[in-house]
Parts: C-alpha cells; structure tokens; sequence
C-alpha cells in the first residue's frame, strides 16, 4: 500500500492541484478554472473535482490518500461536511477543507521555534498569524468594515479625494483626472453610480492608476501606496503582540498589491522591521499548494485511515 496527498489551492483564477508522495516528491500537476466558493459555489465545485479526477488516476484501490484543499472562500461554502463526505465516497480518499490563507501560511519555511505572520494584500487585505500550530486572524473584515493595505482601499481612498473636489468646487489633480477618465466620471452622480454598480474587483483594478502615476513621481500618488504600506504594517504588530511567547518572527507577503505596487511592500518593510525587532522577512515564497502537502502529511503521521 502507497500513501499520497492530494494538494489543491484554489482561488478566483484558477485551481492548482499537485500530487505528493508521502515523502513530498511531487508526482504530477493539474489546473482548471478558478474554484472561489464565493464567486459560483457550483462551478467551484465542478472545477475542483476534475482536479481530483486528473489526479487520483495512478493511485490503486489499496492506496491511502489524503486530500487537502486550500479554497477562497471556503468558510462561506453551504453544507462543507456533506459535501466533504461526498468526495470521500466518490474517491475513496480522506478529505480536508480549509481556506486558501491557511494554507499559505503553512507554505512557508519556518524552525522549530520560529512564529510565522502572513500579510495578505490583494484585492483586499487579511493579516494571518501561525503560533505552533495554531492560527489566528488579524483583520480580513472586508471591505464594508477593513481591507486596509490593499488594491481596494487605495482605490477608495483616492475616490474619496474626488468627492471632497465636487463638494467643495476645486480642480482634480492629474491622478483623480486619470480616475475619472477611466471611469468615464463627469459629474458627482456619474461617480455615485460608477461606484456603487461596481463590483470590488473592478474598483481594485483602478489600482494600476494610482501605481502608474507613482511611477511618474506623482506625490499624490505616493502618498497614497505609502499609507497602504503603513495601514498593513499596523494589522502585522497587532499581529505580533499577540503573540503568547517571545521567539523569532518569521514575517511573510502575499497578495499581487503589496508586492507589485510601488512603494507599499518598502514602507511596509520599514514599518514591520522598526518595531518587530527579532523579526525577519522571508526571502524565497513557497506556492501556497506546498501547505497543503504539509498539512496532508501532518494528517498520514497521525493517522491510520481504512476506506
């Protein structure tokens, strides 16, 4: 009998699955579409199990199988337990479900008494703290409530500029000009229900604005990425101070805004390392479909699983 892991990360853009061996070698890859729970919970669902299928072919009846999945939006998912039981039968393995967050943090190398604190600035923002094995999230409220430090918050932020230009009768500044162009904005009602038809993503996109007048030494814009950097650098020392033990801190980006927008992962750096003073940052990123082999392994040493 052989023992293998199922690694799947799935997110809004498509759905990565690797089979491990036990001992890690990686045996073969698969990728769909995406599989975001809270973008269409049925297609989702569709695009993970044919991950599953081009992965569980070289596996025979005797062999155990442990199948992790890091998914976005998995805490939102109606009936998780049923549907897990579902995948059990179906493909005679022993299925796990968790965020894609979680298994990200799990992705990335730390000692034995290092602490690991992910910072997470995408579309939004979420800051995920790991103390032995225990994992507690730090904002990640949404973007009615939060996403400070992240491609959303920026957009708004500098939408909230072009507000206080209506009200007030003043001229747009090159960067809100370039927003309003994008939008097609000409007056107050035109931004009102740009904005409030707009789904997140698309107003996040109006990020690649406000970096691209960065890049052309737009103060403004500067400003702005700047405060991003410092807003995710406050959830991370919230992070570390709740920590329960004093150990090295292993600090970790994730998230296309806060790695590819200038200036925001810098000042976020500055800020972290300032007062984080037995903190380091990770160097070399793990993929995220690296934690759930890990996590999958953590369930074959402690298990012994009969289908």
């Amino acid at each position: 009998m052989s023992q293998y892991i199922i690694a799947i990360d799935g997110g809004g853009t498509k759905t990565l699955g690797v089979l491990y061996t036990k001992e890690g070698k990686e045996l073969m890859r698969a990728d769909f579409g995406f599989s975001n729970f809270s973008i269409d919970e049925v297609i989702a669902k569709e695009n993970i199990m044919k991950t599953i299928e081009a992965l569980n072919v070289l596996r025979k009846p005797e062999d155990e199988v442990v199948l992790i999945m890091g998914i976005s939006g998995a805490s939102k998912m109606s009936h998780k337990e049923v549907w897990l039981k579902s995948l059990e039968q179906a493909y005679h393995v022993k299925a796990e479900l968790v965020t894609d967050a979680h298994i990200a943090i799990h992705s990335i190398d730390r000692k034995d008494d290092e602490h690991v604190i992910m910072a997470i600035g995408g579309t939004g923002s979420a800051v995920m703290m790991l103390e032995g094995d225990k994992t507690q999230l730090i904002g990640g409220y949404g973007y009615l409530l939060g996403d400070e430090g992240s491609a959303y918050h920026v957009v708004l932020q500098a939408l909230k500029r072009i507000t206080q230009k209506f009200d007030a009768g003043k001229p747009f500044s090159i960067l809100e000009q370039s927003l309003c162009e994008t939008m097609k904005v000409k007056t107050r009602e035109d931004l009102v229900s740009y904005v409030y038809q707009a789904r997140k993503t698309d107003l996040a996109k109006l990020a690649t604005i406000i970096s691209n007048r960065a890049f052309e030494s737009d103060q403004e814009a500067y400003e702005l990425l700047a405060n991003e950097g410092k807003l995710l650098a406050e959830q991370v020392l919230t992070a570390a101070s709740r920590f329960k033990k004093e150990k090295h801190v292993r600090i970790a980006l994730r998230g296309g805004f806060v790695l590819n927008a200038p200036f925001v992962k810098d000042v976020f750096q500055n800020e972290v390392m300032k007062y984080i003073k037995n903190g380091e940052m990770e160097d070399h990123p793990n993929e995220a479909v690296l934690g759930a082999y890990r996590l999958g392994l953590k369930i074959l040493s402690s298990e012994v699983t009969t289908w």
